[in-house]
């Protein structure tokens, strides 16, 4: 699958050069510590619901440099952390860092202590730094960029003569494939020619930028969903894909990534890390392109971040001392850093490692990087889970219920107005580049 996207790898060259002129002198993070916490032993509790495997190593290495400190991860149940960790950081029983995931940043910031670190030192380091700030202050951080895109069953597009020269550039070439993968048996779908299936959200966020519809009002604060935009992208969605002559059954499979792997998906759209996905767990040769979009399109879709850690504002300060000096062990060092970058398989927020070759072998973030697919994508900011449950329940009245899309979308719209009126979320989605071509 690597093969397709070398050629594009030269242009990443002239990318990063630009990236680097922009740092200026700046000094970036450094790691120089011989001593942590006086020597005393001191223990740090560590939560997370991902990465495990990546956040052991870096522990393993930092408590090799300092032996007196005793980091202790602990992984829970994506579900059961998030309904856990509130409550924990609000009392004396939580971790001292936990993992975070942006979805629930916004919710969570009040309770993480502010990094110490100087703007201009990160800022020389790593691109995107304020999409880890809640107001003036860092409360997280990002190391990776996803984004959407369409991965492909290589065997499937041959059966019905297509190759990678075939790649659509249009919505109307994409569907067009799609028709021809469809295989239906007795009135039957027995395999999808292209799904959003567990992306409903996602997928339509991507139309409606893709539509030049905004997805926030201009104070940033009101989804904007009970909209005419919104009803354009759902009955492409609806018609197009999930209707009586569509190219997806909701009861194909639960989820694209499971469908693909099953052989009853022959697209997909789905986020960068199905790629890694199916490699563990199937042996489906996929292709992957950009998300099809109408002629003079503003945008691609949205991009998203992979967010790493925040610190307990509850831990004493000789817990937070140990904890920023091990965040800063990680930032400053790229080998640590591109761990978490291959393990997300995002366009990695380091400067340093946008040309790295372990980055680059990856075909995804070599194309997005070599295309600048992450500058033709819309950054909305930290939007909370709040807001996905009103897309939620849309898809669940629209999909499941049989309600109407007149109906389903006020539904939809309350809500958001509700699940967000005092979150203290603000889009930042009208900063992007491209603002001037939307609605």
């Amino acid at each position: 699958m690597r093969s397709l996207y070398v050629h594009r790898v030269r242009l990443v060259v002239a990318l990063v050069a630009t990236l680097l002129i922009s740092v200026g002198t700046a000094r970036g993070l450094v790691y120089d510590t011989e001593v942590v916490n006086d020597g005393n032993p001191i223990v740090l509790e560590f939560w997370t619901p991902y990465y495990q495997d990546v956040f052991q190593s870096w522990i393993d290495d930092y408590q090799a440099v300092h032996p007196n400190v005793t980091i202790r991860l602990q992984h829970q149940p994506w579900g059961d952390y998030w309904a856990r960790l509130p409550v924990a950081l609000q009392s004396d029983r939580g971790p001292d860092i936990f993992g975070i995931h942006i979805g629930w940043a916004a919710q969570l910031a009040p309770l993480a202590a502010a990094y110490p670190f100087a703007d201009e030192d990160l800022e020389a380091d790593y691109t995107l730094t304020e999409s880890n700030k809640d107001g003036e202050a860092t409360k997280w951080f990002n190391l990776a960029i996803i984004h959407g895109g369409v991965f492909y069953d290589r065997d499937a597009w041959a059966e019905a003569g297509y190759g990678p020269e075939d790649e659509p550039e249009t919505l109307e070439e994409l569907m067009a494939i799609a028709h021809d993968l469809t295989v239906r048996e007795n009135g039957r779908m027995t395999r999808a020619g292209f799904c959003f299936q567990g992306l409903f959200r996602d997928m339509i966020i991507d139309l409606n930028y893709q539509n030049g519809q905004w997805n926030f009002d201009e104070t940033g604060t009101r989804a904007l969903i009970d909209t005419d935009g919104v009803r354009e992208s759902l009955a492409f969605m609806l018609n197009d894909v999930l209707g009586p002559e569509g190219t997806c059954d909701a009861l194909i499979a639960d989820t694209n990534w499971a469908g693909m792997a099953q052989g009853r998906i022959a697209m997909a759209y789905a986020w960068n890390w199905v790629g890694g996905w199916l490699d563990d767990n199937s042996n489906v040769d996929w292709g992957w392109f950009p998300m099809p979009a109408p002629e003079g399109a503003p945008a691609l879709g949205r991009n998203n971040v992979e967010n790493t850690f925040s610190v307990s504002a509850r831990s004493s300060e000789a817990k937070q001392a140990v904890a920023f000096d091990f965040i800063e062990f990680v930032l400053s060092s790229d080998e640590r850093v591109l761990r978490y970058v291959l393990q997300a398989g995002g366009v990695p927020t380091k400067r340093s490692l946008l040309d790295d070759t372990s980055v680059l072998a990856n075909p995804i973030v070599a194309r997005s990087i070599a295309e600048g697919i992450v500058d033709r994508t819309v950054y909305p900011g930290a939007m909370p889970v709040a807001y996905e449950a009103a897309y939620d329940r849309l898809r669940d009245a629209v999909t499941l219920e049989g309600t109407d899309v007149d109906t389903a979308l006020a539904q939809a719209q309350d809500v958001a107005d509700r699940r967000l009126a005092g979150s203290g979320f603000v889009a930042i989605e009208r900063s992007y580049a491209g603002a001037d071509a939307f609605r």
